[in-house]
């Protein structure tokens, strides 16, 4: 009967509801505690040092290193004419492994 329901879910996931594209990037601000999720759509460079991300059509840009976890995220919040800056700064958890679970689809395999 377990087999039967596990196969049953296997058919019925979605290939979109899984995958690399599902796991987070997970942060903690260090001042309020508040988390902040990435996803490798947002990813906008990635270096053997830091992976930057950018958000809400570039308003928001955020630099996390790889070696340590430190992310630093910066808010445009002002109009065009009149700029204002946040800056906020968080760890991240477990980074290099959720960037080398992004990665996994892009490995080649053979048919």
């Amino acid at each position: 009967m377990t087999n039967l329901i596990f196969s049953v879910l296997l058919l019925t996931t979605s290939p979109s509801s899984t995958g690399p594209d599902t796991l987070p990037l997970k942060c903690v601000l260090l001042e309020t505690q508040d988390n902040f999720l990435y996803y490798r759509p947002q990813r906008i460079y990635q270096s053997e040092q830091f992976v930057l991300f950018q958000n809400f059509k570039g308003r928001v840009v955020s630099q996390v290193d790889l070696k340590t976890g430190e992310m630093i995220r910066t808010t445009y919040l002002g109009d065009k004419f009149d700029p204002n800056y946040q800056i906020l700064k968080g760890v991240c958890q477990e980074v290099n492994h959720t960037l080398d679970f992004w990665a996994l689809d892009q490995v080649p395999y053979d048919r």
